[in-house]
């Protein structure tokens, strides 16, 4: 493979991180560990969930003399399919992590705690949350989460206080995704059929790095059938690695690209009629208005040649139905641009071009799990409450579109900044160091009467909280029942816990039933987890006691090729949004610029893209010893600038640059390299934490929210995180 001036194999080379370099190090074997004479001690076997991302992998952990000892994957689980990942092995060592929080904690200091008892401190946040209530009202409090696992259970408390405004990661990582395969097919998170796939383009999409291990499977089967894999990223990233043929594009234009080749396949009749003719809305409109979007026009934007657009057009066709568009994730299409929303549109359309819907290789809607509930009689339900968050998420005036539940989290601060907001809790998040701008995280959350943290590690934003409450590592706990491992058929599993707890800890199903009481909403919660777990299960007539022994249960209702169905106000692909043009918003996905672009004539300014390594999730990853090692052997921290800018700057590889933007400064190593476009500078997420108590990542690295603004995407409301314009300097101290 060559695409402009670079091979994989030069550029493997100099990457320096195959496998065999991964495991060099005598530090990072696990050998001697494992053969430790245990021969006496006795071997059990518990299936759960990992927690080392957001994909909740399934997996039987394995305990020699009550320790945990080493785990595999299970084979039934959809999403995973029996493997684990560097991460899923690394994590499962964190149990006996020195840095975890070992009992409650209450702030008495900047930055210093002392130990309490868990009725204490119920005690202290019931009154200070009833006093919050009583001046300010509950719409005041807040509650922001990773929204898994426990994620109806914490909805539950909030609600019960009459708060609407529980917050995810979603503007920082996922929304523009959401919600415009939403507004364009009705589901919002369809799947690909990726193992009957001929041929697949990622638009910025890493599955390499940004793991989900199922979806690895299914296109290693492909691509031994000969299905072809185009990545179109500014980087040369694992994914491109993986492929055959990475076409490099100037970040920030992937809509013009996209456009273009919709272009091409409207004008040369490459489309599928028969399928735009019967199961689309707003065709018509849309083709007369691409005509100007040539690939000619796309070049000159995407630096992508024009016969590179036009023959991807060609060959996308050629295949079709068993041609798709990877549906993307965090990448251009999640929260990175202004123009996200509209790219994911037009993915959406242009999927909908080659007539994949429902068919083998092509998108479909994976079969969902319906649980049940616990029943009213016995347990009082919570009063519906029928109103918008505080930061306008779904108001119609403001973000409509913008799910109450979701929210916009990095207008938390800028809330309790202006008083709208007064008290909040963190759960399984780190606001502090996952949202753009932390002086102005920092600020706003210092504000707050009473900060609530859910942790098992004093993380930055836990580190600033009144109280922390340790919640049981996820090897100690038992959590909800569990369904996102459905994928083409429908299955629900369980995490439960391995081993007792080390310290005095709790699972947080368990926290909220003790804290309920003392918060005055005790009746909300009068049942145990058993109780919740038997309630969810009982429509499938599967028992508690089942689920515990299997892990994860299988339960049929496989998805089929056949006749699509779209849940949109139409019922069809709608090429034309009638929610959109309800709303009076661009109601066609048509070109939109970028928020800023670095002045081309200035040598020194630099687009700013950060993206995933597959051994990292998030700054946490990087306190795990063994991953951090893994990043220190292979010195694969360094910020990635192309050969030309560098030289220009007089920055040599290895050598320290002084990044700097309109809100933060930092330094960082240079990796000079091809495998990066000339108008960015591209830094590995997962580092800069800045937590003292986390003493292996203190001070490791750098994080791009230290250098992005503080944005609202004007639509929906995201961090917009790549329009970031970045001055790089060699460092000359």
């Amino acid at each position: 493979m060559k695409e402009f001036g670079i091979t994989r194999r030069k550029f493997l080379a100099g990457a320096a991180v195959g496998s065999a370099s991964l495991v060099a190090s005598s530090y990072m074997s696990f050998d001697t560990w494992a053969a430790t004479d245990t021969a006496s001690e006795d071997v059990s076997v518990t299936p759960t969930l990992c927690d080392a991302c957001g994909n909740w992998c399934a997996i039987n952990v394995y305990t020699k003399g009550g320790r945990i000892w080493k785990a595999t994957g299970n084979p039934i689980a959809g999403l995973n399919k029996g493997r684990i990942c560097v991460k899923g092995h690394a994590m499962l060592h964190d149990v006996y992590n020195k840095d975890r929080i070992k009992s409650p904690l209450k702030r008495v200091g900047a930055n210093k705690f002392e130990p309490i008892s868990w009725e204490q401190a119920y005690r202290e946040i019931g009154a200070k949350l009833k006093d919050v209530i009583a001046k300010d009202g509950p719409n005041s409090l807040f509650l922001v989460q990773y929204p898994e696992g426990n994620e109806a259970l914490t909805k539950r408390f909030m609600n019960a206080l009459g708060s609407p405004n529980v917050f995810s990661h979603a503007s920082t990582c996922f929304l523009p995704r959401n919600i415009g395969w939403w507004l364009t097919t009705g589901s919002a998170k369809p799947e690909q059929d990726l193992e009957n796939a001929r041929h697949v383009l990622f638009i910025g999409r890493n599955p390499a790095a940004g793991l989900q291990l199922r979806m690895l499977v299914d296109m290693a089967k492909a691509k031994d059938k000969g299905a072809k894999y185009v990545v179109v990223d500014p980087r040369f990233s694992e994914m491109a690695a993986m492929g055959h043929q990475w076409i490099q594009i100037k970040p920030g234009t992937d809509l013009a690209l996209l456009l273009a080749l919709a272009q091409v396949m409207i004008k040369e009749n490459l489309y599928q009629k028969d399928f735009i003719d019967k199961y689309a809305s707003g065709f018509d409109e849309w083709a007369s208005k691409i005509n100007d979007y040539t690939p000619k026009w796309a070049s000159e934007i995407t630096t992508i040649p024009e016969k590179v657009i036009t023959k991807l057009a060609h060959d996308m066709a050629e295949v079709a139905p068993a041609s798709v568009i990877h549906r993307g994730y965090h990448g251009a299409m999640g929260t990175q641009y202004k123009n996200s929303l509209q790219l994911v549109r037009a993915v959406g359309c242009i999927n909908g071009l080659l007539g994949n819907y429902n068919q083998k290789g092509g998108m479909f809607n994976a079969p969902k799990v319906k649980l049940g509930k616990l029943g009213p009689e016995k347990y009082p339900q919570v009063p519906e409450l029928d109103m918008p968050m505080v930061d306008g998420s779904g108001d119609p005036d403001r973000y409509p579109l913008t799910p109450v539940g979701l929210g916009i989290s990095q207008a938390i601060p800028e809330l309790a900044l202006a008083g709208k907001l007064k008290a909040g809790f963190v759960y399984h998040n780190n606001p502090l160091r996952t949202c753009p701008n932390p002086a102005r995280m920092i600020e706003g959350y210092r504000k707050l009467d009473l900060l609530v943290s859910f942790d098992y590690v004093l993380s930055e934003t836990a580190s600033l909280a009144h109280y922390v409450l340790p919640e049981s590592y996820y090897l100690e706990r038992d959590d909800v029942v569990h369904t996102n491992h459905c994928y083409t058929s429908k299955q629900v599993a369980i995490r439960q816990a391995v081993i007792k707890p080390l310290y005095d800890t709790k699972p947080m199903v368990q926290i909220l039933v003790e804290l309920a009481p003392h918060c005055g909403i005790g009746q909300y919660f009068n049942f145990s987890l058993d109780e919740y777990n038997r309630a969810s299960l009982a429509p499938l007539n599967i028992t508690l006691e089942r689920l515990r022994k299997e892990g994860v249960i299988d339960l049929g209702g496989d998805w089929k090729p056949g006749e699509p169905a779209f849940t949109t106000p139409s019922g069809k692909l709608e090429i034309l949004s009638s929610t959109l043009q309800d709303l009076n918003l661009p109601a066609l996905p048509l070109w939109e610029e970028p928020l800023v672009s670095p002045n081309p004539k200035d040598p020194y300014e630099f687009r700013l893209i950060h993206g995933k390594q597959a051994h990292l999730t998030h700054a946490r990853s990087i306190n795990q010893k063994y991953l951090k090692e893994i990043t220190k052997l292979n010195d694969i921290a360094r910020v990635w600038i192309h050969p030309d800018r560098a030289k220009a700057l007089g920055i040599k590889d290895g050598e320290c640059m002084t990044i700097t933007s309109s809100v933060g400064k930092g330094r960082a190593r240079a990796r000079v390299t091809e495998g990066i476009h000339r108008d960015c500078v591209f830094l590995p997420s997962g580092y800069g934490v800045f937590a003292k108590h986390l003493e292996r990542a203190f001070g490791f690295g750098t994080s791009y929210n230290d250098y992005l603004p503080t944005y609202f995407d004007p639509v929906l409301g995201h961090v917009m995180a790549n329009e970031i314009i970045v001055r790089v300097e060699k460092t000359m101290s």
